[in-house]
């Protein structure tokens, strides 16, 4: 009868271990990166970085004060990334790939509308 206590005690041990050991793996990545203006170089804080893929729910977060920010827990997948801030030009990359624990990262340049405007303008000829 002490055999078998010691084997179910035994049994238990190895099943708890192994559960504990399959929750510690992950089945999800992530994307991280930077967002900054593309002619100064500083962090935007507080740009939306919008991560959807058909048929999964969209993931946003905001960037923190240095323009970093973090998607956490995508499913593998491939995703279309939306990054949009107050008086920039939105940014679309496309069909950034996920795969378990994989870290991607992606940074991103935002041309503020001002600048934009200013490159589309037409130059005007002077006559002197």
């Amino acid at each position: 009868m002490k055999t078998w206590n010691v084997i179910r005690i035994a049994v238990a041990a190895v099943v708890l271990f192994l559960a504990g050991v399959a929750s510690a793996q992950s089945i999800t990545g992530q994307v991280v990166g930077r967002v900054l203006d593309a002619e100064t170089g500083k962090a935007i804080a507080g740009a939306t970085v919008t991560a959807s893929s058909p048929g999964w729910i969209n993931q946003s977060v905001k960037t923190d004060a240095t323009g970093h920010y973090v998607l956490a827990l995508l499913p593998p997948n491939h995703y279309d990334v939306v990054v949009q801030a107050k008086g920039y030009m939105e940014v679309r990359p496309r069909d950034v790939q996920v795969m378990i624990d994989w870290r991607v990262r992606n940074d991103f340049r935002m041309l503020s509308e001002t600048a934009a405007a200013a490159a589309r303008a037409p130059v005007v000829a002077q006559n002197r």
